[in-house]
């Protein structure tokens, strides 16, 4: 008996164009939060079809994450006040440029690597030309 074909994973569920514009807008939130490690895709949208919502997930390094959200307990950020505006304000941005029901929060990257063993694929990467 033949072994069944080796099916290739995807990269993501989301889709182009959607990917694409998702990736041109976290261009722009790498550059602004550029003490960080930057913007990846997380979550069911990486590994099936009928994800509910796309996970977008800004890591900063746990200095520049204590920097931007100075009152925030690095153990449970999710409920301090700055954090919630920015993670609701970038999500429903996130949503008017790309069409997607986006799920964005910052991580710090201690806080990320432990709780979240997952697979991240990174967005807004700008590639550099190279001339010579």
């Amino acid at each position: 008996m033949a072994d069944a074909p080796e099916t290739k994973r995807k990269a993501s569920y989301v889709g182009v164009p959607a990917v694409f514009k998702l990736n041109l807008a976290c261009m722009h939130l790498n550059s602004a939060y550029d003490d960080g490690f930057g913007c990846y895709l997380v979550g069911s949208a990486l590994d099936r079809p009928d994800w509910r919502d796309v996970d977008v997930v800004m890591i900063l390094g746990d200095d520049a994450f204590q920097r931007e959200f100075p009152q925030a307990d690095i153990r449970v950020f999710e409920h301090d006040l700055k954090w919630l505006l920015h993670t609701v304000a970038i999500s429903d941005w996130l949503k008017a440029q790309t069409g997607l029901p986006i799920d964005f929060k910052f991580q710090p990257q201690s806080w990320a690597n432990e709780k979240h063993k997952g697979r991240r694929h990174a967005l807004g990467m700008r590639a550099m030309r190279s001339d010579g």
